[in-house]
């Protein structure tokens, strides 16, 4: 009777003496001081799934069988967990980035409107000596037709001196022959004298 109530032979273990419980996961490091963390949610549809339901004899699936599909899914989680570090790594340092790509945009337009500042006043200089240069250039126009103007001027004197150089040279001549007549009027004023008495004597 009592063989009767002993029940099937236990199944041999395979693997370490622990083996059939599930490895020791080390605890999240956000989650000290908060109790066991709760399954993850793959664990969770992993059990639902219906590689855990009972076989055929009601029995469920031999423990070694369950540790190995338990120590996968728990690889698998480690491997999410180690992903989601490195996102999350990987989104800090892509925010610094982002914080310094800002920074250094708020300089570069700082730099920008300083440039475009000394670049407005350079304009303001520029405009102003060329307003300055445009008036410049005016006098000096002006003053080269004057200059034209007086060299025309300078030709038309010396053209009215040598014709006045001309008269002068004739009046010379003129006023030497004068003065020789001149020097001969008492010889001509005695003969004519000796005209006078001749004629009255002739009478």
């Amino acid at each position: 009777m009592s063989g009767r109530n002993r029940g099937p032979p236990p199944i041999p273990m395979k693997g370490p003496p622990h083996a059939g419980l599930l490895p020791p996961v080390h605890e999240h490091p956000y989650a000290r001081g908060l109790g066991p963390m709760p399954p993850h949610p793959v664990l969770l549809d992993e059990i639902r799934e219906p590689q855990f339901v009972l076989g055929p004899r009601g029995f469920p699936p031999h423990p070694a069988i369950i540790e190995e599909r338990l120590g996968v899914q728990l690889q698998e989680v480690q491997a999410l967990l180690a992903d989601n570090q490195r996102l999350a790594a990987t989104h800090v340092a892509l925010k610094q980035e982002l914080e310094a790509a800002q920074h250094e945009l708020k300089q570069m337009s700082h730099y920008a409107d300083s440039l475009r500042a000394e670049k407005d006043v350079q304009m303001r200089e520029m405009y102003e000596k060329s307003v300055r240069l445009e008036a410049d250039l005016r006098e000096l126009e002006a003053m080269r037709a004057e200059l034209v103007k007086v060299n025309g001027d300078i030709k038309q004197l010396s053209a009215v001196k040598q014709d006045l150089t001309g008269q002068v040279q004739v009046m010379s001549q003129d006023l030497t022959r004068l003065t020789g007549e001149l020097q001969q009027a008492p010889v001509l004023k005695a003969e004519i004298e000796n005209l006078k008495q001749e004629l009255q004597r002739a009478r």
